[in-house]
């Protein structure tokens, strides 16, 4: 007589397509919060800063004083992108590092085949 095979049974299987699918959904995931929170922290501060230029423009008593207001905050513009693709570079770079960083490559135990896994894999 067949052995039926119950949920359990299933849960257990080694399913290593199945394992690489949800590092990479998790991987994802973790990069979006990320850039999410990256994101919104630097439009934030430009928008105050694009809030303090328009106050400034209320103090200026000439084309010289706006033109001397203008400039300073395209300075603050240009410091603060520059700055900002160096924390994206980071943000990537940590993200990568973290991803591969506990992943090995592994031979098929017949050698046919190689396959990624990080360590999550099922036994």
């Amino acid at each position: 007589m067949q052995k039926m095979i119950n949920a359990d049974d299933i849960a257990a299987l080694p399913n290593p397509v199945l394992d690489f699918w949800i590092t990479g959904a998790e991987a994802q995931l973790k990069a979006w919060q990320a850039y999410q929170v990256e994101g919104t922290r630097f439009v934030t501060k430009r928008l105050q800063a694009n809030l303090e230029f328009l106050r400034s423009f209320g103090h200026c008593g000439d084309w010289q004083d706006m033109a001397h207001c203008h400039r300073a905050w395209l300075d603050d513009l240009t410091k603060d992108y520059s700055e900002e693709v160096g924390r994206l570079g980071g943000t990537t770079a940590a993200l990568t590092m973290t991803t591969l960083a506990p992943a090995t490559w592994t031979a098929h135990p017949r050698g046919a085949s190689v396959s990624l896994t990080n360590g999550s894999a099922r036994p």
